[in-house]
């Protein structure tokens, strides 16, 4: 069976699936992978939407017999290719396809912490009663006890953060159900199966894993290939440095406290002095950082004060707790994880403060109820090489955003892939010059003039009133989108929804189902989001989504990028900024039958020098400055 047999135009798909296309793009990066993969190769594959590239990788990749790691953004799209895409390939082509899908640990239940919460003699009073008993039928039934098997379970039920199972608190060999354990069986089947498919956080946990030498979450495999793959910079960043949050160290508290509780023969009121050290390290800590900005960087002098006052309290209790208070005479199973953890986040306190060199940065954010020290790396191509690229025969990187103004330089030097990596870019069948105009107003202020937010937000009134609702509007800051909700808000006859007034799959349900309504949105809407049909007949982008230098780890970028001589504007924020540009227009156009305008309200796109590699890097949309075309172009759909 080769890969035309299957997606070409009268393959197997073509005869055994009903409304299947023949997509040219979906075949031409088949056959790119299928090289890759024999050639062991890395490959770039820029797959634009519409092109139906999952089918285009997982075809290649089942058909070479490797054992392969499929990995994606978010375990929406894993459960989509392990649910729907797999099964479809399956019954169409016979292809016997052997697969298991991984999740982080806390996504599945653990036995010791169900026994020990169902143990509690309150519980019999508690309105968990009746969930439990739920959880016990389901149990009866259930291969691996995945949390997204209970529909019935709301994402937000504290229930579950009772019944899951971290790797701080899990008891590894020591648990009385470890031949029983989920997770262990889960690991057991993936260890045979030819292809895995996790999520980017669960690869890049088990890459840390890995490295340092403490055995592995994902089994060995040949072939990786990352979907959604644009994501992968800021994710690998965060696990290839080390952080820790004051909460992190308070829940060690509260499961000391209750682990000794009932416990014979030990100092707890020595203990509770420990304890109270601690507690009093975070207090200090936080009240350091009090009055700093909301994230920054730790320089040397911070860093000093900082290991000599309150961190210096923090591990002081924390060796006393797991050094002298005693405990670890008892050999008491329970408890121990408890200490190896205290010595864990001693240990890391350590490492986070250190200063590593000019391509590591120590930074703090300071959260709600927590505070959380960071230690990053600026630049992640040399732990890419020795961590994956030396490790596994052939790594495929793809997305609907990969290239700007027509190359990989960008992302390939981001992610360090050499320059003789198979690159190409696979079209879009969407035809964007008849299904989109892309309109921008040419009388705004420029983005950095006092009065932009509101004159945008007058403009963005226009604009719902001719396209009668039906509208996303992203921003690329809170501030803007409040001074917009504010002024149209009273003025259309529109619901509008808007980012924090409910959680995000609330509001995108709430969004898909009124046709005529309006989403304000930031950040985590501008990719991920899929809104096909009229409900999404309109996009707005109030500025060009250029990452702010004042988040810590972009400006200490821009400064390494500037050290070494480079042009940090043109070689890292433009390119970075076209990628979160196109990810916006993503969320337009999502089926061939779908239309829709794009506006950009930000007039640098047309008077700036760098303007021309935005417009360059989209697709072929018209371009309009006449809000009257916004008229003409629905009513052309009418016809």
């Amino acid at each position: 069976m080769s890969i035309q047999s299957i997606l070409e135009t009268d393959g197997i798909l073509a005869r055994s699936l009903q409304g299947f296309e023949f997509r040219p793009s979906q075949l031409q990066m088949a056959l790119l992978i299928e090289d890759s993969i024999r050639q062991k190769m890395p490959a770039l594959i820029e797959a634009g939407t519409g092109t139906g590239k999952t089918f285009g990788y997982l075809v290649p990749v089942i058909l070479s017999g490797k054992k392969s790691i499929i990995s994606t953004g978010t375990k929406n799209l894993q459960e989509q290719i392990y649910f729907k895409d797999i099964p479809l390939l399956n019954k169409a082509a016979h292809l016997n396809i052997d697969a298991v899908m991984m999740k982080g640990r806390e996504n599945y239940l653990c036995l010791h912490r169900y026994h020990q919460y169902i143990s509690q003699s309150s519980l019999l009073e508690t309105s968990q009663t009746k969930k439990i008993g739920k959880l016990k039928e389901w149990l009866k039934k259930t291969e691996f006890a995945d949390r997204g098997e209970i529909s019935w379970l709301s994402d937000d039920d504290i229930l579950w953060t009772s019944l899951s199972s971290s790797s701080d608190q899990c008891l590894g060999s020591k648990c009385l159900f470890l031949d029983e354990c989920f997770l262990g069986k889960l690991r057991s089947r993936a260890a045979k199966a030819k292809i895995i498919i996790v999520n980017h956080h669960l690869f890049f946990a088990d890459m840390k894993v890995k490295k340092g030498g403490f055995g592995e979450i994902i089994p060995r495999f040949q072939v990786a290939v990352f979907d959604e793959a644009h994501t992968i910079e800021e994710i690998a960043t965060s696990y290839f440095g080390e952080s820790l949050s004051t909460r992190q160290i308070t829940d060690l508290i509260s499961d000391l406290k209750k682990g000794i509780r009932k416990m014979q023969g030990v100092d707890k009121g020595k203990l509770e002095r420990g304890l109270n050290i601690i507690q009093g390290g975070i207090e200090l800590l936080k009240g350091t950082l009090e009055g700093y900005e909301e994230k920054g960087r730790l320089d040397q002098e911070i860093l000093s004060n900082l290991g000599q006052g309150p961190v210096r309290e923090l591990r002081r209790g924390l060796r006393f707790v797991y050094g002298d208070s005693n405990l670890t005479r008892l050999n008491n199973t329970p408890i121990q994880p408890l200490l190896d953890r205290a010595r864990e986040i001693d240990t890391l306190l350590e490492e986070i403060l250190k200063q590593r060199g000019s391509n590591w940065l120590n930074w703090y954010e300071r959260r709600k109820k927590s505070l959380v020290l960071h230690s990053s790396p600026l630049d992640i191509s040399e732990s890419m090489n020795e961590l994956l690229y030396d490790k596994v025969q052939t790594t495929i990187f793809t997305s609907a955003t990969l290239s700007t103004n027509g190359t990989f330089d960008y992302i390939r030097s981001r992610l360090g892939l050499p320059e003789e990596a198979f690159q190409e870019i696979c079209d879009s069948h969407f035809d964007f010059e008849t299904q989109t105009i892309l309109y921008i107003p040419k009388s705004l202020p420029p983005p950095n003039s006092p009065d932009f937010g509101t004159q945008a937000a007058k403009e963005i009134l226009k604009i719902l009133k001719r396209t009668e609702g039906r509208a996303l509007v992203l921003f690329t800051s809170y501030h803007n989108l409040n001074v917009a909700y504010q002024i149209v808000k009273d003025r259309i006859p529109f619901t509008i929804y808007r980012q924090g007034h409910a959680p995000r799959s609330v509001l995108l349900d709430a969004f898909r189902q009124d046709v005529h309504s309006v989403l304000f949105a930031t950040g985590s809407f501008w990719q991920g989001v899929d809104v096909p049909g009229e409900a999404l007949s309109c996009l707005i982008i109030d500025k060009l989504p250029f990452a702010s230098p004042g988040e810590p780890i972009v400006g200490a970028r821009i400064d390494a990028i500037r050290s070494q001589g480079h042009n940090p504007f043109m070689e890292y924020q433009v390119p970075s900024a076209i990628i979160s540009l196109k990810q916006g227009l993503g969320r337009l156009i999502r089926k061939q039958s779908d239309r829709g305008i794009l506006s950009i309200l930000d007039v640098r796109i047309m008077t700036s020098r760098y303007g021309r590699f935005f417009l360059e890097s989209l697709p072929n949309i018209p371009v309009t400055h006449d809000l009257s075309d916004i008229d003409r172009f629905f009513e052309g759909a009418k016809k």
